[in-house]
């Protein structure tokens, strides 16, 4: 027996524990009656991240009913109660994998390779069938083989990929004459078609980077970039200096802001990401913002504050624009 989905606001008290017993059966009832179940038990890293999407879901699904007020309040808890995990994750599940709507996909009725490539002034997520995860760059194209059984995959431009693990089937990504080769890790992955070098940054795990013509693989585990030229095939790896005050747009970071304006958590961001924003419309630097990030990158955090506030960002190499009718 199919049970509707419950509210956005019910959801929402469920997975901060304020839910009426009634309330809680009902998102008991719900889960079981999906069909959603996974093989295989999220880590810890993984579990906050969907917790943090799932927390972005509710928001942007609450925009489109409420019209946002001058003081955006919206709080994360830490949930880490064994009886909440199994729906809690269930729930993850569900808004994780839902279809994107971030990206275009071209000729997918005539190929068996399906192209996407995205055409916004913004960084956004799609999910492979693997459950793979990339974060594209504005430009940036992927493609794959339709049935995707070898996780091979073509891309152009700059993008963070966090690769579901599969020791039995590596994920391999062919970018011009650069192949990168992975089980399971995260990294960034910069290759676009206009620059003479292709760069790849492991964050998680480990990566092997070899030319196509030279067959020499590299291997790269956290904190490591190699430097491929496309002139004369040489790979060229060095270890990243640690910095605890500025992070690239792909790292995570932690953040608290208690009713701050928008222009103070606007130079707050650009000292860590090295970004400048501005915005389209002053009146969205007095709009305050209560909200804790844990443990996310810049677009994640962009795309809630776009949720909270009713505001609409823009990216364009480093600089960032805020537009849209914000808290008015």
């Amino acid at each position: 027996m199919k049970h509707p989905k419950p509210s956005s606001e019910i959801l929402r008290k469920y997975l901060t524990g304020t839910c009426s017993d009634a309330e809680s059966q009902e998102v008991n009832d719900w889960y079981q009656s999906l069909d959603a179940g996974h093989p295989e038990l999220w880590t810890g890293v993984e579990e906050e991240n969907l917790y943090n999407r799932i927390q972005v879901r509710i928001a942007e699904e609450e925009k489109t009913h409420l019209r946002p007020a001058p003081v955006a309040v919206f709080r994360t808890y830490a949930l880490r109660v064994a009886a909440v995990l199994f729906v809690g994750l269930g729930i993850a599940y569900y808004f994780y994998f839902k279809p994107d709507k971030t990206v275009s996909e071209t000729n997918a009725q005539v190929s068996d390779w399906v192209s996407f490539e995205n055409n916004e002034k913004k960084v956004n997520r799609y999910t492979l069938p693997d459950s793979t995860t990339v974060w594209l760059s504005p430009g940036a194209t992927l493609s794959y083989a339709r049935a995707f059984k070898q996780r091979k995959v073509r891309f152009s431009g700059e993008g963070f990929f966090d690769v579901k693990p599969d020791k039995l089937h590596p994920f391999e990504i062919f970018s011009g004459e650069m192949k990168t080769r992975v089980l399971g890790t995260s990294f960034n992955l910069r290759a676009n078609a206009g620059e003479a070098t292709c760069q790849v940054t492991v964050v998680t795990g480990m990566v092997e980077v070899e030319s196509l013509k030279e067959k020499k693989p590299v291997v790269l585990r956290p904190a490591q970039q190699v430097v491929f030229a496309k002139n004369s095939d040489a790979l060229t790896v060095k270890t990243l200096p640690e910095n605890r005050e500025t992070k690239e747009i792909w790292q995570s970071v932690s953040l608290v802001f208690d009713e701050v304006p928008m222009d103070e958590v606007a130079e707050r961001l650009e000292k860590i990401f090295k970004v400048n924003i501005e915005f389209k419309d002053p009146q969205i630097k007095k709009c305050r913002l209560k909200v804790d990030f844990n443990n996310q990158r810049l677009p994640e955090i962009l795309d809630m504050i776009d949720a909270l506030l009713g505001t609409t960002y823009q990216i364009e190499g480093e600089k960032i624009t805020f537009g849209g009718e914000g808290c008015h």
